[in-house]
């Protein structure tokens, strides 16, 4: 398996881990009650058997179920409530500083290849999605799918089929611990401050001057939230 199968997978089993964390609490199902058997949760996430079995894992080592071999998957009594929330919270915790590791590999690079392949029409996308956030910003709106859409045209722009699955993803898996930290207020003026300073170099194809900015980009969210209290990422 490839490096990136290999991280498209384990994303994948993140998500349908949440997945099936809410189910649990939305139909509600109680302490002792047992899942549907791996066939049904496979068609009801569609995922494989290989990703399903890493989730239910990773529910088990947190507490939340049992796996009893030859009988099924059961749930547990994580009583009293405040202790869920505080592992929940770790947990996201633990992936933003997995995912903002991730996007310190892949972002900078995109960017500047972005800047070298990229067409005077891709560059000027790129410059339209720019405005949107800052519009966004500025109007004190929700910022966050706007500024996916802007590092996804950094990425369509290079021109590496690879890449343009991958963001996604990560994206996705990132959203839950955005919303769920209610971070988006602390960082909306320095992203736009950020977006100004990255537009700048593109303008100019300046590549090592996009990578960087880039790079301080997310290396100064890293920053603002570690500062903030959510957690060393």
């Amino acid at each position: 398996m490839s490096e990136f199968s290999h991280l498209k997978n384990k994303l994948l089993a993140e998500q349908v881990e949440d997945e099936i964390y809410h189910y649990i609490l939305d139909t509600p199902l109680e302490p002792g009650a047992k899942l549907p058997n791996e066939p049904r949760l496979c068609q009801l996430f569609g995922v494989s058997r290989t990703t399903l079995r890493e989730a239910v894992r990773s529910l088990a080592a947190q507490g939340y179920v049992e796996v009893r071999r030859g009988s099924g998957t059961f749930v547990l009594d994580r009583s009293p409530a405040p202790d869920i929330g505080l592992q929940r919270l770790e947990c996201l915790r633990t992936r933003l500083r997995d995912l903002f590791e991730i996007r310190m590999m892949l972002e900078p690079q995109a960017a500047r290849l972005a800047c070298l392949r990229g067409t005077d029409e891709e560059l000027q996308e790129i410059a339209r999605r720019a405005e949107c956030v800052a519009q966004a910003i500025r109007e004190g709106k929700n910022f966050s799918q706007p500024e996916e859409t802007f590092h996804q045209a950094f990425v369509a722009a290079t021109h590496n089929p690879f890449m343009e699955q991958l963001l996604p993803i990560i994206h996705n898996a990132l959203h839950e611990a955005w919303a769920a930290l209610d971070v988006e207020s602390l960082l909306a003026q320095p992203t736009l401050q950020d977006n100004e300073l990255l537009m700048g170099f593109l303008r100019q194809r300046d590549e090592e001057g996009v990578q960087y900015a880039m790079a301080a980009h997310i290396r100064h969210t890293i920053n603002l939230l570690d500062q903030a209290g959510f957690g060393s990422v």
